[in-house]
């Protein structure tokens, strides 16, 4: 074997093989060698022994990054460090270990947040595509802006409740431009604050099982207490809601996707996710069902009767195929734009304080004023528990101001206990 001290001149005149490759060993340095490839590419290299086993660090490619002087100067440093006993290519690989973890431990609450709506799925493939969007908006939207910076490793339960504290005051409000024409007013508010941070917890948890960090700050925040709405429609608004959809059908300032939809909520009670996307291969109109697949409904998969009304509504749409409420502008999507078509419809019915979710609380109380259980409420509108099912049979007071009159009838009567006194008067 031939050896030169290895220059830049003899590196760049060494000749490359037919095929394969050729070590070529410099004459000073022990173990310092450059192997050229038959492409013409030269890579240095250095042999080593260290408790008793050889190794071969490779130094880098000859070029711009790696002249023949630069590559002696660092096979200088590890032959030193074999010498007295080190690992360099071990001691390489530790640090370059270390280097990643301390990156992966950097990662600031922006960063964590994106990296989690892009893997956290793995971990959770029953959560829908919905709730991954909704977490997404809240993340971004409200959490990123205020602590979005500040690193996972650093981030405190008081980062935390300053956060919530904001969001809640509305310091988060913003006018989004979505697309070319589209917009999205961001509204704080003390239940958007509660959501957000529990979507952020939802985030740190599965951080903990990543292991960036040890423990979830978020868990020991007391989450704001949104005001709790009772808010339902009454049998009287309930029919000039609908008279107002055919009213504004008629005057062709509501699409038929639209109104039809907003019929649906309110004869189902389901949620407005779960009719926006229907599909036409979700309705049986035999059975009387709509069945919603597991990734469609909130608690899996879902059973939604389909009453005699819907029934007639459903029957008159065409065609059988596709989505049931297709978009005015392509039949290939689903009808997007039925927030704003209920605003138009609740403003035009002077039901201004009613929210598109408030159909659902009103088939619930429409329910309880008919007598029906909690169980069997619980079965129609999805929920896995009755628990759930209760806060809508409090919703409404027609039922609650039935019971009472009944009651105040019966009170004044004992008040007036044959005479007519001026407490039994009163009562009448």
């Amino acid at each position: 074997m031939t050896r030169k001290k290895l220059t830049k001149t003899v590196v760049a005149g060494l000749g490359a093989p037919s095929e394969g490759f050729t070590d070529y060993f410099d004459k000073e340095l022990r173990g310092f060698h450059v192997r050229v490839f038959a492409s013409g590419k030269r890579s240095f290299r250095l042999k080593y022994v260290v408790g008793g086993r050889q190794r071969v660090a490779t130094i880098g490619e000859y070029g711009p990054s790696w002249t023949a002087e630069q590559a002696r100067t660092e096979a200088e440093d590890l032959r030193m460090a074999a010498d007295r006993g080190r690992d360099p290519i071990a001691e390489r690989v530790a640090a370059a270990r270390a280097a990643a973890e301390a990156a992966r431990r950097a990662l600031t609450v922006e960063q964590l947040v994106e990296k989690w709506l892009v893997e956290g799925g793995r971990a959770n493939p029953a959560k829908r595509e919905s709730s991954w969007s909704t977490d997404a908006r809240k993340l971004r939207r409200h959490i990123v802006p205020l602590i979005g910076e500040i690193p996972i490793q650093s981030l405190t339960k008081g980062d935390i409740e300053n956060a919530q504290a904001r969001i809640a005051a509305g310091d988060t409000k913003a006018d989004v431009k979505t697309k070319s024409r589209g917009r999205a007013i961001v509204r704080g508010g003390r239940g958007v604050a509660r959501s957000a941070v529990m979507s952020l917890s939802a985030c740190l948890s599965w951080a903990i099982d990543q292991e960036f960090i040890g423990a979830n700050p978020a868990l020991r925040v007391r989450k704001e207490k949104p005001r709790r709405r009772e808010r339902f429609l009454s049998e009287q608004e309930a029919g000039r809601f609908l008279d107002t959809i055919t009213v504004m059908e008629r005057e062709k300032r509501l699409h038929s996707s639209f109104a039809d939809m907003l019929r649906v909520l309110l004869l189902t009670g389901a949620r407005k996710s779960e009719i926006q996307a229907l599909h036409w291969s979700e309705v049986d109109l035999a059975r009387g069902n709509i069945v919603l697949p597991r990734e469609r409904s909130k608690t899996g998969e879902k059973v939604i009767p389909i009453n005699a009304a819907t029934a007639a509504i459903l029957a008159e749409r065409d065609p059988k195929e596709g989505f049931v409420f297709p978009s005015p502008y392509d039949a290939a999507r689903p009808a997007d734009g039925l927030q704003k078509a209920w605003e138009r419809v609740r403003k035009r019915a002077n039901l201004t304080d009613v929210r598109i979710h408030d159909l659902r609380h009103s088939f619930a109380s429409f329910a309880v004023a008919g007598g029906a259980s909690l169980p069997l409420i619980a079965k129609a509108l999805g929920h896995s528990q009755t628990i759930t099912t209760e806060r809508y049979a409090h919703l409404g007071d027609d039922p609650v101001r039935y019971l009472s009159e009944r009651v105040g009838r019966t009170i004044a009567r004992a008040a007036g206990g044959g005479s007519q006194s001026q407490a039994a008067r009163r009562f009448k």
